[in-house]
């Protein structure tokens, strides 16, 4: 079974416990390291012992091994009985899907639909779970890893998707409906400019947080498609605002040359790897510019794999900063201890709060892989297939050179648009659609695909050209 499917059963699990126990409701939110940050809506407070007891009734249906059963109903069934159940957002979600079917999930003679066309068989698949308590009514069901429970609670994720879900209640946008029907209203237009407003209030924030503390180097980190090119050109532009020159440099332009780059343990080139790096270049460069003295930076060409010298040399002037992004800015072993003083880290990543439903979240993870297929087809060539198929080397590498130090950072860029899926299944839908039926990957592409007729389509034309949603889809002022 995939991890889809786990999860998928173990929310469905929860869902029950929850209504069996407490007649109570439960909200899926979004994902938080190796699990999902969920809350509880009834009449009693659930505090630890009481999370205690859902976790117990739990394994007790598990150890029971109830079948599972996947019931395909009419589409105006299922509507009736979303209407039963008071959930507004899932009845409209059912009139939006295009098929005449649904497929409902029953256990313990409840139903519930989670945008999978498959789930375990039984209750007794799900053994390996916990729940992680984080305050009254609200805690993180934990998944497993590798058939091991693994869990961090990252604090500073969890404040910006909390602080970006505040936003979202204050403009009266809870769930994917809310925004469907700004579109087909026709006042999406006036969202989008205030969705970007806030997104660039907290850059100029850390902007200004960074001339404050004096900070003369800053490192930029995030996982793929999280839009670090965008971010650095941006923050580099409100820093000259406020009177400091900023030297965007690209740890990209350090790879080692292609000949040199290290291999994963499947005998593939690791370009995640930070010894993908060429650190003795990197570092040399570096103290040269803190020294005050002209160095030279590189530039990595793609095409031939090697680095070219520049032939002008810079210079860092007594009111000047680095801005460095790239995969590893966060890494310890990056820039030596002497330097560490001098350094402000911020991690990026389109930290995505938007819920399709109380039970489906719009994926984080998702979200970055519909970008990075746009722009690798866009820029690189690469067919969806080909994007796919190299996600999972991608997502390993971010599992072990990116989220281990987030809570290093000293701010975090949350770059998800409440809007932005809109803008991109108009573009990712034709190339997904252009998998073959005979590829290992054409069930995942048909999967990405019937979430997106959730959402309505949105016009480019209302993203503007320094958005870095321009980044992937093209037309970028930054370009």
């Amino acid at each position: 079974m995939s991890n889809k499917e786990y999860a998928a059963g173990l929310k469905f699990l929860l869902y029950v416990a929850v209504k069996d126990l407490f007649d109570g409701e439960v909200f899926f939110h979004h994902s938080l390291d190796k699990g999902i940050y969920t809350t509880i809506e009834c009449k009693e407070i659930i505090d630890k012992e009481k999370l205690l007891n859902i976790k117990n009734y739990m394994k007790e249906l598990v150890d029971k091994d109830i079948p599972i059963v996947k019931r395909i109903v009419k589409k105006e069934d299922a509507y009736k009985y979303y209407k039963e159940k008071c959930a507004l957002e899932k009845m409209t979600n059912v009139l939006n899907i295009s098929n005449v079917t649904v497929s409902l999930f029953e256990l313990n003679g409840k139903y519930n639909y989670f945008y999978t066309h498959n789930m375990v068989k039984s209750t007794g698949e799900l053994k390996l779970f916990d729940l992680y308590f984080v305050e009254d009514n609200k805690f993180i069901l934990i998944l497993p890893t590798n058939d091991e429970i693994i869990f961090n609670f990252r604090n500073k994720i969890y404040e910006s998707f909390r602080e970006y879900d505040s936003w979202l209640k204050r403009v009266d946008i809870n769930y994917v409906m809310d925004l469907n029907k700004l579109i087909a209203g026709g006042k999406i237009k006036d969202f989008i400019r205030k969705n970007d407003i806030m997104i660039e209030r907290n850059l100029e924030g850390i902007a200004e947080d960074i001339v404050s503390k004096n900070k003369r180097i800053v490192l930029l980190a995030g996982p793929s498609s999280s839009g670090k090119t965008t971010t650095s050109k941006k923050l580099s532009l409100y820093l000259s605002s406020l009177g400091v020159n900023a030297i965007p440099i690209s740890l990209d332009d350090f790879f080692l040359n292609r000949n040199e780059t290290p291999v994963d343990e499947y005998g593939n080139k690791d370009y995640e790897s930070i010894n993908a790096l060429d650190l003795k270049l990197f570092n040399k460069v570096l103290t040269d510019l803190m020294n005050g003295n002209k160095t030279n930076l590189p530039t990595y060409n793609f095409i031939t794999g090697e680095k070219e010298m520049s032939t002008t040399p810079i210079v860092l002037n007594e009111n000047d900063c680095l801005v460095i992004e790239g995969l590893h800015g966060l890494n310890p072993n990056l820039i030596s201890d002497e330097y560490q003083d001098l350094i402000y880290k911020i991690y990026i990543s389109p930290l995505t709060p938007l819920n399709v439903d109380r039970h489906n979240y719009v994926s984080t993870t998702e979200n970055r892989l519909l970008r990075r297929i746009i722009r690798d087809f866009r820029t690189r060539g690469k067919s969806g297939e080909d994007s796919l198929a190299s996600w999972e080397s991608v997502r390993r590498g971010e599992e072990a050179y990116i989220f281990p130090y987030t809570d290093s950072a000293d701010a975090i860029i949350n770059t998800a648009y409440t809007y932005e899926i809109g803008v991109l299944k108009v573009y990712v839908e034709p190339i997904l659609y252009s998998i073959d039926i005979n590829s290992k990957y054409y069930n995942e592409a048909r999967r990405i695909i019937d979430h997106l007729k959730t959402f309505y389509p949105i016009p480019s034309e209302y993203v503007r050209e320094d958005n870095l949603l321009r980044e992937f889809i093209g037309g970028s002022s930054f370009e």
